[in-house]
Order: structure tokens, then sequence, then C-alpha cells
């Protein structure tokens, strides 16, 4: 592994690689702990912990569909440093691809020596507590705020180094379950003065109720004449569960997160019950859109990717247009027109940008890349929604949010079903370019089945450069069929992206089928 070939994402403080990728590394019949074993102990020095590896501890291998992940806890002294861990992914032939790094360098490790040590009054061992584990307990239960007749318990304590102003410091972690106030809290204790590091309330199960589009009033009502100024009968809502709402009484999840939007709704009882004439309307429709797509790509194999709370903003700008933002990595949703919130398509079309942000950072700044992100977001919505929309919208998305524009029949943003072929049609306009994409996607969710498409598409993102051109995003999927489905759907992949002109066609002298007729020569001759 000496030598290695990465790809590297600084840590914003510690001046250490936060992440390696596009790792080159040769396939390997070892045991996964055996390889992540190796590979990090050749990535020592760059990650400013002991080469021997003595600081880190072995804690689990998770499987996946997309190969084995090898996660260690780095100790100190003995004691685990809380949330300092290093995660080494591993592909199915046994090589390394990515490695994901929250160990603390041993710079910070000598200053929390120095630190808890001078808190010690210049004890030679800082890690031993002065706050015996029963005091801190107590502790734990008056700060949790439990009465005195409540039935509380306390379900952990350990001694651990958690990070104070960046630096470990050594504390006591109680996690303390009360009743009243419901609540399931991890405290921290500094171990030697008794101080308050951070307390944090652990339940996220709160199930609230809502009322949305699924997806939007068109597709329910299968209505195409709908105008935006029109009464929408109760027929186009749905009653829906939103899960796993904080204890804020607003719409803040594991998954989204309403906190751009200014003036957000609040209801201590979790009832979100609203209609379109009401703003918190949109913020209800984006919360549980968001989850939901985001709980189904973890459904199909994908627990990394995006799995965090992204930050909307229901009406950030007055025109008729919403985006995805990669510097801030969050939602904004535009009001001309009819509201773009109001349409889950729409939504989920904006999601798939931040999807794929998250998977290739800095995806598509230009080019076909661009078209790409365009296509693959009219791909997850319009695949999402497909099996509950009748024939003639299936192809379509965005059909509310068109009813303000659009003049076809039926009205929609964009088509996934156009004749479009490369590279004749290419216009160097992302949108226009990515009908030719998302074409492709469609044909092959129509060959291999929502699920099986889906799956392939997400993962083949992966393989992917934020430059990629639609050729080699093709042959992407190609590599990614043979990983998840040993190669069964190559040749249908293949004819979808031949027939489009993408990948040319070896029956025809490796022509493409979109070449323009113009630039078809024979003998060097124009026929």
């Amino acid at each position: 592994m000496k030598g290695l070939k990465a790809k590297i994402e600084k840590h914003p403080e510690r001046n250490t690689p936060r992440r390696f990728y596009d790792i080159e590394s040769n396939a390997s019949n070892e045991k996964p702990e055996k390889i992540a074993e190796e590979i990090l102990g050749s990535i020592a020095p760059k990650l400013k912990i002991n080469p021997d590896l003595s600081q880190l501890k072995f804690d689990k291998t998770k499987e996946s569909i997309l190969g084995h992940h090898v996660l260690y806890q780095q100790y100190f002294e003995g004691v685990p440093i809380s949330g300092a861990w290093i995660r080494v992914d591993i592909d199915p032939e046994g090589k390394v691809y990515n490695i994901n790094n929250d160990l603390v360098p041993e710079t910070v490790l000598k200053r929390a020596e120095k630190l808890n040590s001078k808190k010690a009054g210049g004890d030679a061992s800082p890690n031993m507590p002065q706050l015996d584990v029963e005091e801190a307990k107590k502790r734990a239960l008056e700060i949790s705020g439990a009465k005195a007749n409540d039935l509380s318990e306390i379900l952990e304590s350990e001694l651990v180094y958690y990070p104070k102003e960046g630096v470990p410091t050594l504390a006591w972690k109680i996690i303390v379950k009360s009743q009243k106030p419901v609540g399931e809290w991890k405290i921290y204790l500094d171990a030697i003065t008794g101080g308050i590091i951070d307390k944090i309330n652990m339940l996220r199960t709160l199930e609230g109720q809502g009322k949305v589009f699924d997806p939007n009033p068109v597709v329910t009502l299968k209505d195409t004449s709908l105008e935006d100024n029109a009464q929408i009968p109760d027929a186009a809502y749905r009653l829906v569960p939103l899960r796993d709402l904080s204890n804020s009484g607003m719409l803040d999840g594991p998954y989204v997160t309403t906190k751009l939007t200014p003036n957000r709704v609040k209801r201590s009882d979790a009832k979100f019950i609203f209609r379109r004439e009401e703003r918190a309307f949109k913020e209800v429709m984006v919360y549980f859109h968001i989850d939901r797509v985001q709980r189904y790509i973890q459904q199909l194999g994908f627990t990394n990717i995006l799995n965090r709370p992204i930050e909307v903003n229901i009406d950030g700008i007055r025109e008729d247009n919403s985006f995805y933002s990669p510097s801030t990595k969050s939602l904004t949703f535009g009001t001309g027109g009819v509201d773009d919130a109001e349409d889950a398509e729409i939504i989920l079309h904006e999601y798939g940008h931040a999807i794929l942000d998250d998977q290739v950072p800095g995806f598509g700044p230009r080019g076909e890349a661009r078209a790409m992100g365009e296509g693959f977001g009219d791909y997850l919505a319009a695949s999402f929604f497909s099996d509950n929309k009748p024939d003639v919208l299936k192809p379509t998305v965005g059909n509310w949010d068109a009813v303000a524009y659009s003049g076809a029949e039926p009205p929609c943003l964009r088509r996934l079903d156009s004749n479009k072929k490369y590279p004749k049609d290419i216009v160097g306009e992302e949108h226009d370019d990515g009908e030719i994409w998302s074409a492709c996607l469609w044909e092959l969710r129509k060959a291999l089945g929502g699920r099986t498409s889906d799956q392939l598409v997400i993962a083949h993102h992966f393989l992917l450069t934020p430059t990629t051109k639609f050729e080699e995003a093709a042959n992407a999927l190609i590599t990614a069929d043979k990983r998840l489905n040993d190669g069964r759907n190559e040749n249908t992949i293949r004819d979808i992206f031949i027939r489009r002109g993408i990948l040319p066609n070896p029956r025809r002298k490796n022509k493409r089928a979109g070449v323009p007729f113009e630039d078809i020569s024979l003998n060097g001759k124009g026929i």
C-alpha cells in the first residue's frame, strides 16, 4: 500500500485528510479487516497518528451492496475519544476505494494532555477523573431536568474524551432516560471539574401528521385542466405521517429541516395540517417528500448518501425557479406561477442535485456532466412517482408546476421519452441536453423495472467524476451492473445507449446513431 495514489479532502480545522477517494489499490483476497489495517498503517503519517496503530481499536465490519465498511474507534491512554472514528471502504474485489477520517492527530492529543494535567493540578496521570462515577450520575439526573418522582434511570455511564472547543477533554458520558419531561439525554460532564460540556436529547422518534399533495393535484385528480388559481378539492390531499420529528416543535428531522425558512411553522402537538393556501403547507411538502425518498434510497442499500438533514427555504425567491446550492448544501424553492414546493416532483428533482453532489462533490460544473445532473433529477422524480401515475403522465415531470406556463398536453416541465440522439441534438443548454440522458435512464427503467434501475443509476454515480461525459457515464453503468448484477443487464444497457448515439455502434464500424447528416462522409466525400 506504500505510495498510495488517491485524491484527498482536507479536514477544515486539523490539517489532516478528512477523506481519501478515487484510491488506486490492488484487488485482495485477504479479510476486510486485514486490508484495512494494512492501508491504515501506510497512511498513518498523513493522519498524524501513531504508525503502530496502537490508538485504534477495531469496532466492526458492515456489509452493503458496495462491499465492506471497516470501522475503527480511536483511544487515548486507554479511553475512547468520542466521535473519533475512521472507516475504510472496500469493494467486493478487495480494493480500497474510500476512507473517511475523523481521528484526532497527535498534536491535538498533546494539547489535551496538557490541558487536563493543568486542570488536575499537575497530576502526572491526567486521565484519572476527580469526579467519581456515582457523583456524575447524580449530577446528570439533575441536569436532565427529571422530576423527583420521575421513574428515571441511568442507561449508560462511560469515561471518554469529548471535544470541547476542538480539544478532547476527559469526561463522563452519562445517558439518562426520563419520563417527565420525556427524553433520553446524553450528558457530558468534565471528569475533573464537574462542569457541563454538552447535553443532547437523543429521542428522534416523534411521529407527526401532515397533509400533502402526493405528488400533485394534476396526478391525483387526473385533471390536466387545473390552473394555479383553481380551488383544489379535498380529494387532492393526503394525510401522511411525518417521521422522526425532533422535539423542537418544528419540521426538523434526520434528513431534512426547514430551518432556512423565515418565520417557519411550529406545532407543539406535531400536527401540521394545512392546505395550499397556507404558507406552512409547503414546509410539510418538502419535509415529507424528501424524508420519504431518502428512506427509499437507504432501502436500496445506500446508507451513506446525504443521510443527514438538508436545509430548505420553501420560498426563498420570487421567480418560477428553484435550486440546490453546492456551497451551502441547501435547497431553495421559488414562488413564481405555481409555488415550486407544492409539486413533489420539483422537490425531488432539486433533491436529485443534492444527491449527486454528495456522491461526487462538485459534480456537473459544465457541459455534459451538468446536463446529466438535470437528467438525473428528472429521472428520480419521474421514477419515484411513476407507479402511481396514469400512463399518459408517467414519462413527464412537474405537471402541477407546469400549468402556469406549459401549452403541452399534458402540461409538464419536461418529458423523459424524447427521441433526441447524441451528439446531433446537443444544443449546449443543460436542461435540453439533459433530456437525452433522462430518456436513456427512462428506457432503462422500462426494461429493468423501477427498483433495479434506480439502484443501478444511483450506484454508478460513485464511479463518475465531476466532469464526466455521457459516454463515460454509460460505461460506468455497465461497470456498476457487473458489480451489482454480474453483468446480466449489459446487453440491454449497451443497446439503449448505442441507439441514442452515446455509445458507438461496433456493428456499424463504431459510428454513432446521432451523428448529424452533414457530418457523414463516404470515402472522404459527402454522400
